[in-house]
């Protein structure tokens, strides 16, 4: 068979320009870093356009800026690879071809066959580099996009090791690159499959990446909330060190973790959490004194800023510490501060690599978060520790304690010491002789009386609740009260001892709110909406009410997140959470499931299935009108200037209604699910009502009127 190699010439051209133009655009609206791709691309096409004019341009033109053109789009290929994996290669390895090119040609402008010997073996070098930086130490498997690139690549470098023993062996005697031939159709067909595997890898590569990004900050969200529940249950701060550790290094195998944390003094390192790094490197680092160029978390620790270190044979922080270095096998680390919340420094969260390694903006965001989870850890049990401690002072020096020690007779305040009256806000004669229980918040102050009045009857009591006390000049305040019974003069009483534990309070609130909440939306999350499920079906089957759980899923959400990035997603998010909570009462619950999911729960409708049904269908009316309004997102851009994104997002909703019979809250909530998905398979905007698998009801599809 014979090709016809001008037209193959023609398809090569035809195939990488086009590839060009889509990579380029594709590039422009979600990756970036894909115009390094295209810019290759189209300067393949400018090569084979040279190539197929020789005769009609200058030979210089056909010859030397052709073949340059060619190895500088493999050149910018083996670059792209090592820009999108965040690899450092001496840049030599990359571009010496390129010079090779353009050095050796011009000086064999006659020499047709040395050309296509010397030009196949450079070309084939850098295919096979750019194979090299794809295999270049990896840890993870390969993708299918990386696979198009290596089979795309290895398929190119074979053809012109063919056509370098074609050349060398005298089978390929042709004059010109254009010359037909059996090798020459099928070396161009070969091309033209390789260019193509090497357009569909670079673009499956880039989609798997963003898949990875986007799994990578769900296990993230699932690891934070492990950490925040284990903080709200008062786990001890070296367990809560050593899970953060272990989650990171968990969710990023490649990566060593380690969390440094400063003495009371504030002037040196001490360790805290590091499992994966060597024993001799943790004993070296314990008791370094920080200051500037001490290492990547010496500086850090010193100077309060994030100090990333991509290289750390050549760093000059790490030129001290670089036997250390080698022996323990680092090549990097990223080392953040961790702050308190009045920005003090605690300690340091580091990440290390065992070669140069530069952060992407993903890697940024991770230590940032993890260095405040890795703070709130530290601050709590700093604070625990302290109230600890006050409390064992305060039951051996009563004036000096730092804690406030009152006695009361029948509710009445006999004595208290100076903490006590500051904690109060009052001077001792204001409130030395009178019912304390004055004080005390009328929602808490039968309870403490109650509580009270048993001990003076000699009951065992147990740990007084906390309860609220107005102050004189810092309003409402949380006391914890603690207290036994003692003989003063000549009455028994009660010497309590009583601590503020407003902040400590507003602390735990915090941290159940981040454990039981979406930190975007703000909504309750799963654990939670399940929580308030099981209860409302509880009071259901008493009230013989029902009850209806709606499962929304967005209709038109991802285009927003492919076409403007995630942070518009957010924002759209965050707003479709502010119409929902708008469109039901204040007492049903309105919850984000995960993605663009969310969850209405309506309560205590009616004794009634059909009226419920009607009302549960009225409310998804409303909400479905709500969603369905223009979205006008203000997103700030990088230039700093504003700018209006207007997006139309509907959605589809599957309806349950209960009523507390057997039913699971997980198996009515995958009810609702599957009657979501009935929603979606009759057209967007649209209601599907379900069953409870208790009561069936009669399935039907709603639109809006």
């Amino acid at each position: 068979m014979q090709l016809h190699v001008p037209t193959l010439f023609a398809v090569i051209i035809a195939v990488s320009a086009v590839l060009a133009l889509a990579t380029a655009y594709l590039g422009h609206r979600r990756h970036a870093d894909m115009f390094l791709w295209s810019i290759a691309l189209g300067l393949q096409t400018v090569a084979y356009t040279l190539f197929a004019l020789r005769g009609h341009v200058a030979d210089v033109a056909s010859i030397v800026l052709g073949n340059l053109a060619l190895a500088s789009s493999l050149a910018i290929y083996a670059q792209a690879v090592l820009r999108f994996r965040r690899r450092r290669w001496p840049v030599r390895w990359v571009w010496s071809p390129v010079a090779v090119v353009g050095v050796a040609f011009p000086l064999l402008m006659d020499e047709f066959q040395v050309r296509l010997v010397l030009g196949g073996l450079v070309y084939g070098a850098q295919c096979l580099l750019v194979v090299g930086t794809l295999l270049h130490r990896r840890r993870e498997p390969l993708g299918r996009g990386e696979y198009l690139l290596i089979h795309g690549a290895l398929l190119v470098a074979t053809l012109m090791a063919v056509r370098v023993w074609a050349v060398g062996s005298g089978y390929l005697t042709v004059e010109f690159v254009t010359d037909g031939g059996v090798l020459q159709g099928l070396t161009f067909m070969a091309s033209i499959t390789g260019t193509l595997l090497l357009a569909l890898g670079i673009i499956i590569m880039n989609e798997e990446s963003a898949e990875r990004s986007l799994l990578e900050n769900e296990q993230y969200q699932a690891f934070r909330n492990q950490v925040l529940e284990m903080l709200a249950q008062g786990a001890p701060l070296q367990a809560l060190l050593q899970t953060i550790v272990r989650g990171i290094e968990s969710l990023h195998p490649q990566m060593m973790c380690s969390i440094l944390l400063l003495d009371r003094q504030g002037k040196h390192l001490q360790e805290g959490a590091a499992p994966s790094l060597p024993d001799f490197f943790n004993a070296a680092v314990h008791g370094l004194a920080i200051g500037p160029g001490v290492g990547s978390c010496g500086t850090a620790a010193y100077t309060g800023q994030r100090v990333v270190v991509t290289d750390i044979e050549h760093h000059p922080y790490w030129q001290p510490f670089l036997d250390i270095a080698r022996q323990a096998g680092l090549g990097a680390c990223w080392s953040q501060p961790i702050l308190s919340s009045d920005q003090t420094v605690l300690g340091t969260f580091a990440i290390y690599h065992h070669q140069p390694h530069t952060p992407k903006p993903t890697d940024i965001a991770l230590i940032e978060q993890s260095a405040v989870l890795a703070g709130i850890a530290i601050e709590r049990s700093t604070a625990a520790s302290q109230l600890l401690e006050r409390e064992r002072q305060y039951r051996l020096l009563i004036e000096t304690a730092n804690e406030g020690i009152a006695v009361f007779q029948d509710g009445v305040l006999r004595f208290g010491n100076p903490r006590f009256f500051e904690m109060m806000g009052y001077a001792a004669p204001e409130i030395l002789e009178r019912h304390f229980d004055l004080h005390i918040h009328e929602d808490d102050r039968t309870r403490v009386l109650a509580s009270h009045r048993r001990r003076m009857q000699g009951e065992a009591v147990e740990q007084q609740q906390p309860f609220r006390v107005l102050t004189k000049h810092r309003g409402m305040r949380w006391f914890e009260i603690s207290g036994t019974l003692f003989e003063w003069q000549g009455q028994t009483s009660v010497l309590a001892f009583l601590s503020d534990i407003t902040e400590r309070r507003e602390m735990q609130e915090r941290i159940q709110q981040q454990a039981l909440h979406d930190s975007l939306t703000e909504l309750p999350n799963r654990r939670l909406l399940t929580h308030n499920l099981g209860l409302a079906m509880a009071g259901h089957k008493r009230s013989g009410l029902h009850g209806a759980l709606m499962f929304l899923d967005l209709d038109n959400f991802k285009p927003l997140n492919d076409t403007h990035g995630h942070k518009v997603g957010d924002l759209l998010l965050v707003e479709v959470a502010h119409r929902l909570r708008q469109g039901v009462r204040e007492n049903d619950t309105v919850a984000r499931f995960g993605g663009d999911e969310f969850v209405v729960l309506l309560g205590d409708l009616d004794t009634d299935l059909a009226t419920s049904s009607t009302h549960a269908h009225t409310v998804a009316q409303k909400l479905l009108a709500a969603l369905a309004q223009p979205y006008r997102l203000e997103v700030t851009q990088s230039t700093g200037a504003l700018k209006t994104v207007e997006h139309r997002c509907t959605a589809c909703i599957g309806v349950v209604l209960f009523n507390g019979r057997e039913t699971e809250p997980d198996e009515l909530l995958k009810q609702a699910d599957m009657a979501m998905y009935r929603a979606k398979q009759a057209g967007r905007n649209t209601v599907c009502f379900g069953t409870d698998g208790a009561a069936p009801l009669q399935e039907a599809v709603l639109t809006p009127a």
